[in-house]
């Protein structure tokens, strides 16, 4: 018994896998090519300093909007780690000042994240006298 195929299915489905593979392609070269400025990869074996993960920050930004945002601090090295869970409670009470006095234009740019992170650090080592070495943004996220 022969089975009859309409032509009409292969011909759609041979239409679909070649617009599935040019636009899986045209994604990874896009990736390639243009790579999203805001996106930046933390290689997180190159840390010499310990990182301690804080909890998740949701804050009311100046003049309207909000910031949502998880922050990982490398310490200085090994001993720092202590000092800065320690303290816990005034960094996070710190950052928490620091991440509201901003506004949305402040946060939006790549630039402006670089600034706060910048800024983060220098008022997160007045509280822990010198042990952090940066601050990592694990998420970033605001809304107008």
């Amino acid at each position: 018994m022969k089975m009859k195929f309409n032509k009409k299915i292969f011909v759609f489905l041979g239409i679909f896998a070649v617009g599935v593979g040019l636009g899986v392609a045209g994604l990874m070269l896009k990736e390639k090519f243009f790579p999203n400025p805001s996106a930046k990869v933390v290689n997180v074996s190159q840390a010499d300093g310990p990182l301690i993960e804080l909890k998740e920050f949701l804050v009311n930004l100046d003049g309207g909007g909000m910031l949502k945002t998880e922050i990982a601090i490398e310490g200085v090295n090994t001993k720092s780690e202590e000092k800065i869970k320690a303290k816990e409670l005034f960094l996070r009470d710190r950052i928490i000042t620091v991440l509201s006095s901003k506004k949305v234009s402040d946060v939006r740019s790549s630039q402006g994240r670089d600034t706060l992170k910048t800024e983060l650090a220098a008022k997160l080592n007045e509280v822990c006298k010198d042990e952090i070495k940066d601050v990592l943004f694990k998420s970033f996220i605001y809304s107008q």
